[in-house]
């Protein structure tokens, strides 16, 4: 299998063999993204550096912490900026350090199923975002067993949130139709004939 990334691909993702750490590591950057911001996969070491190179694949969640945005409308609804590239950092130190190595298992997996490489990183994040939800919402314990089943229901449960989003975005969009017509029906009315 070939990984497509940004602007560039890593060939031979789908198994586990000599260079497979190499392989897990780089599938956190953008070949691109490492290449624009002069780096290499050992320097994906340092913490700091994988998070400059996940800001360099999102110019626009980068942009909209420049200009202190908590949350910008990217056409799925609003997102916040600062959560979003948090759960991608999260992503990318479980791959660095393959822990737990279920994550890497889905994501060979889900490449294997044709997914590209930043839609299997959202997915991998669907269960950090439940865990951290848990924890500062309900004080729930990380469960591992419970992150596994995650994962393991990847990408069927990412396929049902999806239609799941579609189907709120189609309504949402026919609620804002709904909301101008009538605005501008009654603006239409107040006018002097």
């Amino acid at each position: 299998m070939v990984l497509t990334g940004r602007c560039g691909t890593i060939p031979g993702m789908s198994q586990r063999s000599n260079g497979a750490e190499d392989q897990r590591r780089l599938f956190i950057a953008d070949p691109d993204a490492l290449a624009e911001l002069g780096l290499t996969i050992d320097e994906l070491a340092d913490p700091d550096v994988r998070s400059a190179v996940i800001r360099c694949e999102h110019p626009e969640f980068e942009r909209a912490l420049q200009e202190h945005h908590d949350e910008i409308e990217l056409g799925d609804g609003p997102m916040n900026p600062r959560l979003h590239l948090a759960m991608h950092e999260i992503v990318a130190t479980q791959l660095w350090d393959d822990s737990p190595p279920e994550v890497w298992d889905t994501a060979v997996r889900l490449l294997d199923a044709g997914y590209d490489r930043h839609e299997i990183l959202h997915m991998l994040a669907g269960p950090v975002v439940d865990h951290v939800w848990g924890a500062l919402h309900d004080k729930r314990p990380y469960d591992r067993e419970r992150h596994l089943d995650a994962l393991r229901g990847l990408p069927d449960s990412w396929e049902r949130q999806r239609a799941t989003r579609t189907t709120a975005k189609r309504h949402s969009d026919a609620r804002k139709q709904a909301r101008r017509a009538a605005q501008a029906a009654r603006r239409a009315n107040r006018r002097p004939r």
